[in-house]
């Protein structure tokens, strides 16, 4: 089995696994949830051909109504119209952003929100966010963020329940769309940018009522964006597209945006299923070290490794037992670098103590840092890399290890190229000198010279740094194994290395480098994707 099918075979399995613990905790789905979902599946039996960001954002400027599909507790969802509306701003026509995740009866809290009569906690209180709604409200107050800053009027316009695994879809949808319909009605020359769950998107459901309270007669614009369908995806492996594509053209009217694969969406419904578990009752929910471990397993089931050690802790931002924890053990100098990323509220792995700490709960920072454990345990080394400028390349490349590790989970995360980065900024301006560095040694065969020390370049600059240049060499690297020009006997071999700032080191990064040289890897800027 060549590595590619391999991967392919573990992310079905991840898939299914993680599918089976939500419908765990979530308990069995209602008869009506189920017709949703079987009327939301008949939207993706095929697709009419590979788009492109520009054509969607062509057809999104000339639509009057967008519905764009959420899935409510994945961030990544919330934030590709966060990518859209961006875009749409850019135009004259006005817009109007209109949302399932707040009841229309709250417009005027809505409204004393946007205009600072309120803060976040008393807006949440007075709109009953945590029992109506209750998904992550950091995922939704980047839109509010953006409507306060572009001056967007923001509606609710949900009829909500206290239960909606109970609650009538139908009664709902039917709602919406005449809230829908008057704001049409109210802003005739605006777009009006619904964000609503995914299921109610299908045509039979919210469109259709939309359309039919509008009239036979009005000409309105529909286009309705769609984000991560599992069976286009799987569709998209079968032509080994899954990486290149990034949407896809329904129909005339309809658009789907592959940002994701679709068990990271599921692991992030999963983790926040967890988190109520968790405080609802404690033999129901998985802890933190449960997902990690699950990582770990992972990760070493693909590389081949037998190793089944898991002496590590984890602690999530703001336990205060974590700077107890690594004070034991630590040198003062590294307790210092620690904990000006533990300020800074940043995820990062520590060799010894082996130490997870969670400045975020992201699938991708998780797997990762699982990667790095593994990579400390093979080379048998718990030394902590966080003294710039002279550990640069040694952090770059357990960046490169842990950014691998997480792109076989996810393999259409994303990360910044050195295009991207913004010209004249410190972090921009080491990642360059480090890639001038690097191609000068290997053109003339010369030492790899360090990036210099500046008075002006602050601690973080070269840890930011080093992680972008990290995930570039990662990217490469994980491209190498997928196209089976990386054997697992040379894989083992750089994860067994020594790492430091030795010459010995640097002269092993630089064959690494060498090895992959001729590795062709699909480089596109992330201002060309959603």
């Amino acid at each position: 089995m060549s590595p590619r099918e391999q991967l392919l075979k573990m992310q079905r399995i991840i898939l299914r696994q993680l599918k089976r613990s939500v419908h765990r905790l979530e308990g069995e789905s209602s008869p009506e949830i189920l017709r949703y979902y079987q009327a939301y599946k008949r939207e993706f039996k095929n697709y009419q051909k590979i788009s492109n960001k520009s054509e969607l954002l062509k057809s999104a400027r000339q639509a009057d109504i967008i519905f764009g599909a959420d899935f409510h507790p994945f961030a990544q969802s919330q934030r590709t119209h966060l990518r859209i509306l961006r875009e749409l701003v850019k135009h004259k026509k006005p817009v109007v952003l209109a949302l399932e995740a707040i009841d229309s009866k709250f417009q005027g809290s809505v409204e004393a929100y946007l205009d600072g009569e309120m803060d976040d906690k008393t807006f949440l209180k007075k709109i009953n966010y945590s029992r109506v709604w209750g998904f992550p409200w950091e995922n939704y107050k980047v839109l509010f963020d953006f409507a306060r800053m572009y001056d967007l009027p923001v509606y609710g316009v949900n009829q909500s329940s206290l239960d909606r695994q109970k609650s009538d879809l139908a009664l709902r949808d039917s709602h919406s769309a005449e809230k829908i319909v008057a704001l049409r009605q109210r802003f005739p020359n605006a777009l009006i940018y619904v964000v609503y769950g995914d299921l109610h998107l299908a045509s039979s459901h919210l469109p259709r009522l939309t359309r039919k309270y509008l009239g036979k007669k009005d000409g309105t614009r529909f286009l309705t964006v769609f984000q991560d369908s599992e069976s286009l995806y799987w569709q998209l492996a079968k032509r080994r597209l899954e990486e290149r594509v990034d949407v896809l053209k329904l129909r005339t009217d309809a658009y789907c945006v592959v940002n994701s694969p679709p068990w990271i969406k599921w692991q992030a419904y999963l983790n926040f299923l967890e988190q109520i578990a968790d405080s609802e009752d404690k033999e129901l929910s998985s802890d933190q070290d449960d997902t990690i471990n699950h990582f770990i397993k992972l990760i070493e089931k693909v590389w081949k490794v037998d190793r089944a050690a898991t002496d590590f802790d984890s602690y999530a931002r703001g336990d205060v037992q974590f700077a107890h924890h690594i004070s034991k053990t630590l040198k003062k100098k590294d307790l210092n670098r620690v904990m000006i990323l533990v300020g800074k509220e940043k995820s990062f792995f520590i060799p010894t103590p082996p130490t997870f700490y969670l400045g975020t709960v992201d699938v991708n920072h998780i797997v990762s840092l699982a990667g790095q454990y593994i990579h400390s345990k093979m080379r048998c080394e718990n030394k902590i890399h966080l003294q710039f400028p002279q550990d640069t390349v040694p952090h770059i490349w357990i960046e490169a290890i842990g950014f691998f590790a997480s792109k076989l989970i996810n393999n259409r995360r994303k990360f910044a190229f050195l295009e991207d980065l913004p010209s004249h900024h410190h972090v921009t301006l080491i990642a360059l000198e480090e890639r001038l560095h690097e191609q000068m040694a290997l053109k003339t065969g010369k030492p790899l010279k360090s990036v210099r020390r500046n008075r002006y370049r602050k601690y973080l600059d070269y840890y930011e740094a080093s992680r972008v240049v990290g995930a570039i060499l990662g990217n490469r690297i994980y491209t190498a194994y997928q196209k089976n020009n990386l054997d697992h006997v040379k894989l083992h071999r750089w994860l067994k290395t020594p790492v430091s700032n030795s010459p010995r080191f640097l002269r092993f990064y630089i064959s690494v480098l060498e090895d992959l040289k001729k590795v062709q890897v699909l480089e596109r800027s992330k201002n060309e994707r959603l």
